[in-house]
C-alpha cells in the first residue's frame, strides 16, 4: 500500500458522517445540559410561583319586559312581601378559578372580602349555584346600597361559583373590588344586559 493510498483512506475515513466525531457530541451533550438545566429553573419557578388566576362576569336580565312596563299601574303589580318592584331585574355574578392552584381565604389581605357593586341596593340574594355541586367556599355576607359583599374563602382550581341577586332598577355599572393577593384577577367580558 502507497503512502498517497493511504492518506487518501485516513482523508475518507475523516470525512465520514458529521455525527461521528467527537465535536458533533460535545455541542449535542452541551445543548441536552443546558436544555435540562433549564426546564429545571421554570419547574422550580412554577411551583415557587403558583398560578391564580380569578375570572368573573356579570349578566342582567330584567323580570318584566320593556313593552310590559308601560301596562296601567292597576294591571301589574310586581311585590316581594310588602316591597313593590317597579323595574326588577336579577343580575348574576360568575366566578371562575381558572387557576391552577385553590384561592383560599389565605388570599384574601386583611380579609376584605370581595364587593359586588352595581350602584343600587341588593334586594335578595336569589340564588348560589356552584360547580361542582360541592363547591361552596365563597359565601355572600352583608347587602348594602351599593351592593354585596362576599366573605373570605376557598376557590378551588377549576371550581365557579355564580350569584344572581334582585336588584329593583337597572344598574347603573357593574363592579367587582378585590384586596387579593397573588391572584390575577380578570373580566371575562362586558356585562350582558337583556331586556
Amino acid at each position: 500500500m502507497t503512502s498517497t493510498f493511504a492518506a487518501a483512506t485516513d482523508l475518507v475515513a475523516a470525512a465520514g458522517p458529521f455525527w461521528s466525531s467527537e465535536p458533533f457530541w460535545a455541542a449535542a451533550g452541551v445543548f441536552v445540559g443546558a436544555s435540562v438545566g433549564a426546564a429545571g429553573v421554570y419547574a422550580t419557578r412554577r411551583a415557587a410561583f403558583p398560578k391564580r388566576r380569578l375570572v368573573y362576569s356579570f349578566s342582567s336580565n330584567s323580570l318584566v319586559q320593556r313593552h310590559q312596563r308601560n301596562v296601567s299601574s292597576n294591571v301589574l303589580h310586581i311585590r316581594l312581601g310588602e316591597r313593590e318592584l317597579h323595574n326588577p331585574r336579577l343580575v348574576s355574578l360568575r366566578l371562575e378559578n381558572t387557576g391552577r392552584r385553590d384561592i383560599s381565604s389565605a388570599q384574601f389581605d386583611q380579609g376584605e372580602p370581595l364587593r359586588i357593586i352595581l350602584g343600587l341596593p341588593v334586594v335578595e340574594l336569589v340564588s348560589m349555584a356552584a360547580e361542582p355541586p360541592a363547591a361552596w367556599g365563597l359565601i355572600p355576607g352583608d347587602m348594602d346600597d351599593n351592593g354585596i359583599s362576599i366573605r373570605p374563602g376557598r376557590l378551588g382550581a377549576g371550581e365557579a361559583i355564580t350569584y344572581t341577586l334582585l336588584v329593583d332598577g337597572d344598574p347603573s355599572f357593574y363592579r367587582l373590588t378585590h384586596a387579593l393577593i397573588d391572584v390575577k384577577v380578570k373580566e371575562k367580558f362586558p356585562p350582558k344586559t337583556n331586556g
